[in-house]
């Protein structure tokens, strides 16, 4: 792993999200991004080398919207940043980590993604994430 690409935030209301960030942050989002495999709006902050991504669940079946009913709005991954997310998968399955989806799939900011299952990290979703 290379960095932590971003922090992922899930939110129920982009746009007055957007507000409050942009206010703590003092400055805006530069991207806005639907991603309808994940059922998810996303907006992203860059903060230096960091970015924060915001997520509204666009349907009430979205793993999004499954975590705000469960556990409400806030942190909701940590994405880290690979070369190649397919040799890092299977690096991670021989540890015993719990992959959630072992296929990468297309994710938001021209990115490919798996997720670790938090039972195997401590309670922390982790996001792998790959350039387009």
């Amino acid at each position: 792993m290379n960095k932590i690409e971003h922090i992922g935030i899930a939110v129920k209301d982009i746009e007055k999200s957007n507000k409050i960030f942009a206010s703590l942050f003092h400055k805006k989002h530069y991207k806005m991004e639907e991603v309808l495999s994940e059922g998810v709006k996303t907006s992203f902050f860059q903060i230096g080398e960091n970015k924060i991504e915001l997520l509204e669940a666009t349907n009430p079946n979205s793993p999004i919207a499954k975590f705000i009913d469960k556990k409400g709005e806030g942190v909701h991954h940590i994405a880290f940043s690979v070369d190649d997310i397919i040799s890092e998968v299977k690096r991670l399955k021989d540890e015993g980590f719990h992959i959630l989806n072992e296929t990468p799939k297309k994710g938001a900011d021209n990115k490919l993604v798996v997720f670790l299952h938090p039972k195997s990290t401590n309670g922390v979703l982790i996001e792998l994430c790959e350039d387009i």
